[in-house]
């Protein structure tokens, strides 16, 4: 079956890999254009494409200048992001095929929600298979993951061997794929999961099936001793133009392997000359929410299902050391016993989630009551009678702002939740 095409017209690199990332986990090929000379060669190719992505600050004209440049039967559905703020002439630009506006930096959950929209009616009714919950890696805007973006775009413009760390469910196999099926060569390519019994049979001839092109070796710290010593044999025998580029993934941390002499220091410093490291979904809460809509879509696509703020702030407290696979499962899990509710409830929730958070509210009371001691102990040597009053405010103005970080900035959620009234609530932050 032939997937749908869309056309992403941005200058940005990494933000352009973050956008076919994006585009891909929904089942949609994607083409990168990053000027608009460029774009208008690629519509002009004949190729058809169900939508374009359009940035309006490119480096050789306006992208709503280009678009409306364009004869009308070469203008696609167009998402239109810009940096650039509002919009001025909004009609104007929806009567040339713009279905939406994006600002940057980019939501990606509310960009693939757009997508689907202006898609979905034009593709075939057969779903591309559910991908594996690490492939979902890049979705989200997290500060934390912006270098990760730059880091891919360097990796995908070098032809020098990669190292991608994370922990285990961080999403490294998606992130070397995502530099192999964007690097600058153009053989074939090969992936080979590493464990301790890979032979070197195994090894060379993925080696060179690949000649010329890229090979994955996911888990190189799993190589046993004559594999690693035949991967060097053949990386020192091997032609700059037919040995493969080599991008290695690990969740073990090769510099204390090489210390303690479980791998290779020959081996590790051919395979790290590029390094791109995955946080975790600890490092990145803020994807949290963006995350969970993603899994509840792709695993229940035909039900209107929302989650409840109680059990996202659930969701929200706990550490994930499984990463985006235990938060994939756990989704998987409440959806299952959830059985046909339109929203997720924390009672649909895994029992150890459930338990994580009785057990914070247990701990909040004795909590309070020492965090409490510690600053009476401190004000009580101060002059004065303001005690009550600063304390009242001090307290008002840390929950506002913390539950403003919970709720994501969105201040009409966070009164909407807490039963306040939202010009209130923004009045006492101002004033704090």
């Amino acid at each position: 079956m032939k997937l749908p095409r869309v056309l992403i017209v941005e200058d940005e690199h990494a933000l352009a890999l973050a956008l076919a990332a994006a585009v891909r986990q929904s089942g949609i090929e994607s083409d990168l254009a990053p000027t608009a000379t460029r774009a208008r060669s690629q519509l002009e190719s004949g190729t058809s494409y169900e939508a374009m992505i359009l940035d309006i600050g490119l480096p050789d004209q306006n992208g709503l200048e280009f678009l409306e440049s364009l004869p009308a039967e070469q203008r696609p559905p167009t998402i239109v992001i810009t940096a650039h703020g509002e919009i001025q002439n909004t009609i104007a630009a929806r009567k040339l095929g713009v279905v939406d506006f994006l600002p940057k930096p980019l939501d990606f959950d509310e960009f693939q929600d757009v997508l689907t929209r202006i898609t979905t009616p034009r593709r075939q009714k057969s779903a591309p298979e559910s991908p594996a919950p690490e492939t979902v890696a890049f979705v989200g805007a997290a500060l934390s993951m912006r270098p990760v973006f730059q880091q891919i775009a360097h990796c995908c413009a070098s032809d020098d061997p990669v190292l991608v760390r994370g922990a285990t469910g961080t999403g490294k196999s998606h992130a070397a794929r995502l530099i192999q099926g964007n690097s600058i060569r153009n053989g074939p390519s090969e992936t080979l999961v590493i464990g301790p019994t890979t032979s070197s049979e195994e090894l060379n001839s993925a080696l060179q099936r690949a000649a010329g092109g890229v090979v994955v070796l996911e888990e190189i710290a799993s190589l046993n001793p004559e594999g690693q010593a035949e991967l060097v044999s053949q990386i020192e025998a091997g032609t700059t133009e037919n040995f493969p580029r080599l991008i290695a993934t690990t969740h073990d941390d090769l510099r204390e392997l090489v210390e303690a002499e479980a791998f290779r220091s020959d081996l590790f410093y051919r395979l790290q000359v590029l390094e791109l490291r995955l946080p975790p979904l600890s490092d990145r809460m803020e994807d949290l929410p963006a995350l969970v809509s993603y899994f509840i879509g792709q695993l229940v696509p035909d039900r209107n299902l929302s989650i409840s703020e109680t059990a996202l702030g659930r969701l929200m407290s706990h550490d994930w050391p499984g990463n985006l696979r235990e938060l994939h499962n756990s989704i998987a899990f409440a959806l299952t016993v959830n059985s046909g509710a339109t929203t997720i409830e924390d009672t649909d929730l895994p029992e150890y989630l459930r338990k994580d958070h009785q057990e914070i509210d247990e701990k909040a009371p004795a909590l309070l009551v020492q965090a409490l001691d510690s600053w009476l102990d401190a004000r009580l040597q101060e002059e004065g009678e303001t005690i009550y009053r600063d304390l009242a405010e001090s307290l008002e103005a840390t929950l506002i702002r913390r539950l403003l970080e919970r709720y994501d900035g969105k201040m009409a959620r966070m009164a909407s939740a807490l039963h306040a009234n939202r010009t209130t609530l923004r009045r006492r932050l101002q004033n704090s």
